[in-house]
């Protein structure tokens, strides 16, 4: 619940990202459209485009619509790491583990973030609950939903399967005997995400080749990178460091390594691959266990479900009564609790203000770049965008969607939508699609010195022998270069 609010609070505080301008264009294409650019770049991504297309069909496009189901997703995820907690330590172990979950950067960053992560980290969370029940009472209905839960996961990010490693390790620990029912159920899934993944290994060279190698420089930055906070992420690790090891820990170490040594080993291997938001799905047993180290209570199995309220009642009837003098073993078992969770707060307060800004996303800001262009435009203006900019076109045509007298995007033959792509289609003949357009905006994403003319060979003749340039502004990571024709 505290992560639903802090979210919703601010959910439109920073414009889209590059990322979420793609989402919010593709959400608005047809089935047969958000299809065909599957087959030809973001095959993993079309599941989420497709819920993402019937979300935005019932609900509406504007950017707390867009980004509703992420913070849904990620305040549940916080929710189901403390039941988690609650059954496979105690209460306070839940409560704490949701709460450092809330307390990390990247939780309220990618909750407020119209992209498929917040789902990957709910499936993984409900995943190993719904594990963790079928070890417990094993059932072909508890199987069933802990496949589904997985097939979810591998569905919002191919990815976060790499859990099931780790969900490995577990049935190993829990009981061998079920790992003949774990592995089919397991194997059952993987068939049934076979073709997604062939899809996306053969759109690999084109659409993540601007992944770098995985060096030690990148992975000295990850921990940073994953949890949103430097100092938050190494006193998490220090916190876990310092601690002596004892076995009942395993398990969630061996949820926060499976997918980062998949992915390692993957990128070495394969090809690069090491992106610190693919692995979001470490924070929730990161969470879990810092949270168990801090609370040094012994773990308490969960008692079967057909304890009868009489019993339960009884149970209760044995406490100890509370007395003045017991205010000290509460005092040192909430102590340990709450300066974690002061100290973890105050480190990663920086960031949270800073990711709540208006420029906490990657790429320039589109909201501030189309507000500029409106206050000035006239109707008969023209548009260009810089050559081979996947996210200039989309986010002006999301910040202006509506507005029957934006200026004309001349140069588009085919939308990007028609084309099956992330850019559009433009006409290559400039001075044919500009005649008769006396003022022309053009927008690039760079703030540099150069001519932004560079950016775009084709335009660069026209406009500099029959148009002036007469305005250059700025907005955060882009620059808009308005023309008025001379001859």
């Amino acid at each position: 619940m505290l992560l639903l609010v802090t979210a919703l609070i601010s959910i439109t505080g920073p414009g889209f990202s590059w990322d979420e301008v793609a989402t919010a264009d593709i959400a608005r294409r047809t089935p047969a459209e958000i299809w065909a650019l599957m087959r030809h770049v973001d095959g993993v991504l079309g599941p989420y485009y497709l819920l993402m297309h019937v979300w935005t069909g019932l609900a509406g496009t504007s950017e707390a619509v867009l980004r509703l189901p992420q913070v849904i997703a990620m305040a549940l995820a916080a929710g189901l790491t403390g039941e988690l907690g609650r059954r496979l330590f105690t209460p306070l172990t839940g409560l704490t583990a949701g709460l450092l979950l809330v307390i990390m950067p990247n939780s309220y960053r990618y909750a407020a973030e119209a992209r498929p992560y917040a789902f990957s980290v709910l499936f993984s969370v409900l995943s190993l609950l719904l594990l963790h029940l079928a070890l417990r009472r094993p059932a072909r209905r508890r199987w069933t939903g802990y496949a589904v839960s997985v097939l979810c996961l591998g569905l919002s990010h191919i990815v976060g399967v790499s859990v099931l490693a780790a969900h490995a390790v577990i049935v190993l620990r829990r009981d061998r005997r079920l790992l003949r029912a774990w592995a089919v159920t397991a194997a059952v899934v993987l068939v049934l995400l076979a073709p997604l993944v062939l899809l996306g290994a053969d759109q690999q060279s084109g659409q993540v080749a601007w992944i770098k190698p995985l060096s030690t420089a990148t992975l000295r930055r990850s921990p940073a990178e994953i949890v949103g906070s430097a100092a938050a992420a190494w006193l998490l690790i220090g916190l876990v460091l310092a601690f002596t090891w004892r076995s009942r820990f395993i398990e969630p170490v061996a949820l926060c390594a499976a997918p980062m040594v998949a992915l390692a080993a993957y990128s070495l291997v394969v090809g690069p691959l090491w992106v610190p938001r693919y692995l979001l799905v470490v924070l929730p047993p990161l969470a879990l266990l810092a949270a168990a180290i801090v609370c040094t209570s012994r773990p308490s199995p969960d008692r079967p479900d057909h304890v009868s309220a009489n019993t339960r009642a009884t149970e209760r009837s044995r406490l100890p009564r509370w007395r003045p003098g017991r205010i000290r073993p509460r005092v040192r078992t909430w102590l340990p609790v709450a300066v974690t969770l002061a100290v973890l707060f105050a480190a990663a307060w920086p960031e949270h203000r800073q990711q709540r800004g208006d420029l906490a996303k990657n790429g320039a800001d589109y909201r501030a770049l189309t507000r500029m262009i409106a206050a000035h435009d006239r109707p008969g203006d023209a548009i260009l965008y810089q050559d081979n900019n996947r996210a200039l076109r989309a986010g002006v045509d999301y910040y202006y969607l509506g507005d029957p007298a934006r200026p004309a995007d001349v140069l588009l033959a085919r939308t990007a939508g028609q084309a099956g792509r992330l850019t559009a289609v433009e006409h290559t003949d400039v001075a044919t699609h500009l005649r008769g357009f006396t003022r022309v905006w053009f927008v690039v994403a760079s703030t540099g010195p150069e001519d932004p003319l560079i950016h775009k060979p084709r335009a660069a003749p026209v406009l500099r022998t029959h148009f002036r340039r007469e305005t250059l502004l700025t907005v955060h990571g882009a620059t808009i270069a308005f023309y008025r024709r001379v001859r």
